[in-house]
């Protein structure tokens, strides 16, 4: 006869052999503020079988702590078959935990007590509820009855019944930093202070390490580069480690806090995960910080006495131009008013004659220099000098606010200066219009019939108003590309584009570019010689587009390089080379029709050259390609707007004989750009590493930037 599971468990537990050993059912003692946790899981310790205690509640894991002591009682009360409900419960827990399950922990218990994982948790490691009183210096399981999966309690009960050797790795649920490296207050501001430099909330964990020495491991992620996650991973044995590192954090994270904006410091990792602060290639470390503070404190005091000579230069210059304004404001008040005079007075016979005889001259204009006022004194503040300074984290603080505050009130008066400038060009237009109106009233004055026949004109005589003045923006911001927020819309209006005003043979040449024949086609173009090793990958169908046919949702056939070509097996080479010709004069035109009015970032695997190349979009598709490389160079190319460039649009790939073929960029996230005349410049290089500790895989990153 087959044997139930709850027999085969109770003979792999060997629960028949049971003692005392198990539990002592008078000595539960345990308070309510002793179980009271969080859960976080932030200390992790080996702790002997035989220092733990096996105690069950009717409860859940996450229930509330007092629910789980008012209902708990020894391992004891559970087996005795007098307590109904209770047995019927652990035998209802044997009966739905698998052995394999139990062999699961144990094999997961032989490894984690040999080699703590690198990332200290381990997967299902809140089924070990084990919590600690110090006051008795005693550990217990509590094992809630009500969670489904209890392997890690049978597997504890397994042990226990078979002696009470060995130990297990495991998490301490109530858990507390012992402040023996560093006190809990600075771990919190470390969590803080990093949380704040990498956007993701870190872990600290506090663990032994084979010698019984007490660890703090810091384990969190970073974007060491635009979207590429990484882990990090510090570990600390010793107090003066881990408080240098605080304290440069501490520092950073006030400079930073304090400054907004006006530092930008980058983190990188190194080979073994540890964090490194640079600011302008330069590392910062708690033995260069004082060099650092100096410094820029004589840089920014240097900015400051510059700002302020310009500041001084814009004051004198403002004033200058208010003392202008007030003199064509009132020079143009005088005309105004003689041009109103002219209008009110031709409004009647008297009034005309009246001003015929009265303003044969012109009204003169002379702006009373006791009307304006101006101090025009070029007060000259002294130069600071960086003598009075500490060269500290707080002297370069109120240094740099008075630089930010300095330069804000300059940038005020360039544009105060650069409006008024306009408002001036505006009243000398005004003026100009009134002089000519003023000319043409004159000119009819020769006599007084014919003043009075220009009077008696239909025509309203109006001043002219001043034709606005705009201020040309010369530096206009250009827009940059964003994978996540534009490719969608971007790439639907480019396909579209592409159907309406590109013909057939020209989005088919460009279906060339996505494969080898690229190559080939800027040989042609530069006259290098050309091998037939592309042609002979054509004839063999080695060369093809790489999409699913199985998983399209929609009724399109998928072009084909040879047919594009016109070529089969029987094809020369000659012919192939004929076809290429051809095709690179489709390529051209539609190049010539495909200009972005916005920057691009792009990537590739190779440094680009002034060639036709092919780009990608998304840099993660080239990462996730090189993942098994130890060591991965990804060269970044900003595209200006204005290049021309062919996105890889889903008309590319496919006839859409059937009109079914959906807008977008579905199946690549590629471009062809044409470089051919373009300066391409080295910017900067940056060298980081992305740490995978799930998987113990670290991948150097150098990344190479050019500007197009």
């Amino acid at each position: 006869m087959e044997e139930t599971n709850l027999e085969l468990i109770y003979k792999y537990i060997k629960l028949d052999s049971i003692t005392d050993i198990v539990s002592n059912p008078n000595n539960i003692d345990i308070r309510l503020s002793e179980i009271s946790s969080n859960n976080n899981y932030i200390i992790y310790d080996t702790i002997p079988i035989k220092d733990i205690d096996i105690v069950m509640t009717n409860s859940h894991r996450i229930d509330e702590p007092y629910e789980k002591l008012e209902k708990m009682k020894p391992l004891e009360y559970y087996l005795d078959e007098k307590n109904k409900e209770e047995y019927i419960m652990f035998k209802h827990l044997l009966v739905n935990t698998s052995i394999d399950d139990i062999k699961e922990v144990e094999n997961s218990q032989k490894l984690l007590t040999k080699q703590k994982p690198i990332t200290i948790k381990y997967h299902k490691d809140y089924l070990w509820q084990i919590f600690y009183i110090k006051r008795t210096n005693r550990y217990y399981m509590i094992v809630p009855t009500q969670e489904t999966e209890q392997q890690a309690f049978l597997y504890l009960l397994k042990k226990k019944i078979a002696g009470n050797k060995g130990s297990i790795y495991v998490p301490i649920c109530n858990g507390i930093y012992e402040n023996e490296i560093i006190d809990e207050p600075r771990i919190k501001k470390l969590e803080t202070s990093l949380n704040y430099f990498t956007n993701y909330w870190p872990t600290i964990y506090e663990s032994k390490n084979d010698l019984g020495k007490k660890i703090i491991t810091i384990i969190g992620k970073l974007k060491i580069y635009e979207n590429i996650i990484s882990d990090y991973k510090m570990e600390f044995t010793n107090k003066d480690d881990i408080n240098t590192f605080y304290t440069l954090v501490d520092k950073l994270f006030y400079l930073q806090t304090e400054l907004s904006g006006f530092f930008i410091i980058d983190i990188l990792l190194n080979e073994k995960g540890r964090i490194h602060f640079y600011y302008n290639d330069m590392e910062l470390t708690t033995d260069n910080l004082e060099d650092f503070y100096k410094e820029e404190i004589e840089k920014n005091i240097k900015s400051i006495n510059d700002v302020e000579k310009i500041q001084n230069g814009l004051f004198n210059k403002l004033n200058k131009l208010r003392i202008e304004e007030k003199k064509l404001n009132s020079e143009l008040l005088n005309k105004q008013k003689q041009i109103s005079t002219f209008l009110e007075c031709r409004k009647t016979f008297f009034g005309k004659i009246k001003y015929y005889f009265k303003h044969t001259k012109k009204i003169k204009n002379k702006a009373s220099e006791n009307e304006i006022v101006e101090n025009n004194t070029n007060i000259e503040k002294p130069i600071i000098e960086n003598n009075s300074y500490n060269n500290d984290i707080d002297d370069l603080i109120y240094v740099c606010k008075q630089l930010r505050s300095k330069t804000i009130l300059a940038t005020t008066t360039r544009m105060d200066t650069q409006n008024l400038s306009i408002k001036i060009d505006i009243l000398k237009k005004k003026i100009e219009n009134a002089n000519s109106y003023i000319k043409e009233i004159e000119s009819h004055k020769r006599s007084i019939f014919e003043f009075w026949k220009f009077t008696n004109k239909d025509e309203k005589a109006q001043l002219i108003q001043a034709e606005n003045t705009k201020q040309e923006n010369k530096n206009k911001i250009e827009r940059v590309f964003n994978l996540t927020d534009d490719l969608k819309e971007f790439s639907k209006k480019i396909d579209l584009l592409y159907r309406k005003n590109l013909s057939n043979y020209e989005i088919n040449s460009v279906l060339l570019t996505k494969t080898d024949v690229l190559e080939d086609i800027n040989d042609l173009i530069t006259s290098e010689k050309i091998t037939s090793k592309v042609f002979e990958k054509i004839i063999n169908n080695k060369i093809i587009i790489n999409i699913d046919e199985n998983a399209l949702e929609h009724r399109e056939k998928i072009k084909t390089i040879d047919n594009i070509l016109g070529i089969s097996k029987n094809s020369t080479f000659d012919e192939y080379l004929s076809s290429l010709k051809k095709n690179i004069k489709y390529l051209e035109r539609a190049l010539k029709q495909s200009t972005i009015n916005m920057s691009f970032p792009t990537y590739s695997l190779k440094p680009p050259d002034n060639k036709i190349l092919r780009l990608e979009l998304n840099m993660n598709n080239y990462l996730n390609e090189k993942h098994d490389k130890k060591h991965i160079k990804l060269y970044r190319i900003n595209l200006k707007s204005g290049t021309h460039i062919i996105p890889f649009t889903n008309i590319v790939f496919f006839n859409n004989r059937n009109e079914t073929l959906p807008l977008g960029m579905d199946y690549s996230t590629q471009i062809i750009a044409d470089l051919r005349k373009e300066k391409i410049l080295k910017i900067k290089e940056k060298v980081n590493h992305i740490i995978d500790l799930n998987n113990n895989k670290v991948t150097k990153l150098n990344i190479i930037e050019y500007n197009v």
